[in-house]
């Protein structure tokens, strides 16, 4: 039997992990406040080696979420983020990737809506997606968020579901909030 550390992760870490634990092929990524020390840690193994697969910086949240389904539609074990406007912003494909019934996991790190900035957890951001044929799965500690990520893949690449899985957790609380996992 193989024995495990517990380590002190953030929400955001605790996500980044579950996408390393996963084995992910591919993470196109957007950073976008509270989200992007999930980009960093993801950018940084794969730059050093820790994870294969491929890593790209895309343009906006909407193509990020474009690559992200068509990677998934052929076959490729897909992980990606966001937050807040990045949402918004990527709604359409949303729809589309449910639609398309492909199989992939995303992080949604809760932020309140508005311009330029609010620094405030909201989850006006994931209720967009409710009627999008998306699962939602809504993490409450650190443990969760890395087990709901890992649980989402074997959700969404059960044929029987074969639907995308957005992972949630409160942005600036628990997206910073250490715990040991």
């Amino acid at each position: 039997m193989k024995s495990y550390q517990k380590m002190m992760l953030t929400g955001n870490k605790a996500a980044a992990w579950g996408a390393r634990l996963a084995d992910v092929d591919y993470v196109p990524a957007f950073p976008i406040t509270p989200q992007t020390e999930i980009i960093e840690s993801l950018a940084q193994w794969f730059a050093d080696g820790t994870m294969k697969g491929r890593f790209t910086n895309m343009d906006s949240e909407h193509s990020m979420f474009t690559a992200a389904g068509s990677a998934s539609a052929s076959g490729v074990r897909v992980f990606t983020a966001s937050s807040s406007q990045g949402i918004l912003y990527g709604l359409e494909m949303l729809y589309t990737i449910a639609g398309w019934r492909v199989p992939m996991v995303m992080v949604n790190v809760s932020r309140a809506l508005a311009t330029p900035i609010t620094l405030e957890p909201d989850h006006n951001d994931v209720m967009s997606t409710r009627d999008c044929g998306i699962v939602q799965l809504h993490a409450e500690t650190c443990q969760e968020i890395l087990d709901f990520v890992l649980m989402g893949y074997r959700i969404a690449e059960d044929p029987r579901v074969c639907l995308p899985v957005l992972v949630n957790l409160d942005g600036f609380y628990l997206s910073f909030t250490r715990e040991p996992v």
